[in-house]
């Protein structure tokens, strides 16, 4: 089973579950999911990641005591990778490095787009030699300023820029951009590869349980 941890609060429950739900109707694994409390907004600097760590933390040790055998953090920034793993003792992805490694698989160059003023340390760290450059859409602040029509719009200009710089494929360093499908937009009017975060989550997690045959027979329904 796979826990997903929402660097977000969120009350409904189908939005909790969100992400979890994209995971399950693709890859066919069972995932629990939770937030962090007192964070309506979200992880968008520096100052807010540094006050999620600790809940992030405690979130997944939740979810490793109600049997999760692998943990996705669904972060682009990847935010308390290296503490989580640590502590739990069990395989714990990060979004954003999960996205940049397949980024890697199948471009030269890649580009990242996020709503932070910078690419993401440990995304531009596993790209190396094939970062090209970063693009924060106008306008575009926090993840919910995606799920609107001019995030939306901006996004796709700021990924247009991109190709334009010589990306042969995108990095979304953002969950919200899942939240939303943009990376299939994205393959659809560029024709180039977007990396979607959470979707780079469940094929690892896919791949680490199932090898652990850890998934049952009939799997998931969506």
């Amino acid at each position: 089973m796979l826990g997903i941890i929402r660097v977000i609060t969120l009350t409904d429950p189908r939005d909790v579950h969100r992400h979890g739900e994209l995971i399950e109707r693709k890859y066919q694994i069972p995932v629990i999911s939770e937030c962090i409390w007192d964070q309506p907004t979200g992880i968008y600097d520096q100052e807010t990641e540094e006050i999620a760590i600790p809940k992030i933390i405690e979130v997944a040790k939740r979810l490793k005591e109600k049997g999760c055998q692998v943990i996705g953090i669904s972060c682009a920034a990847d935010p308390a990778l290296a503490d989580v793993r640590q502590v739990v003792g069990i395989p714990v992805i990060g979004a954003g490095s999960a996205a940049a490694h397949q980024a890697m698989s199948v471009s030269r160059k890649a580009g990242v787009l996020t709503i932070l003023d910078d690419a993401p340390p440990l995304v531009k760290q596993i790209l190396g030699d094939a970062y090209i450059g970063v693009k924060r859409p106008e306008g575009v602040r926090t993840t919910l300023d995606l799920q609107t029509p001019e995030g939306r719009k901006n996004a796709l200009k700021a990924a247009k820029e991109l190709k334009e710089q010589g990306a042969e494929s995108i990095v979304l360093c953002c969950t919200g951009f899942a939240t939303i499908g943009f990376a299939e937009e994205l393959m659809e009017t560029l024709q180039l590869p977007a990396m979607d975060p959470i979707m780079a989550i469940g094929a690892s997690a896919s791949m680490f349980l199932n090898k652990q045959n850890l998934i049952p027979a009939d799997g998931v329904r969506a």
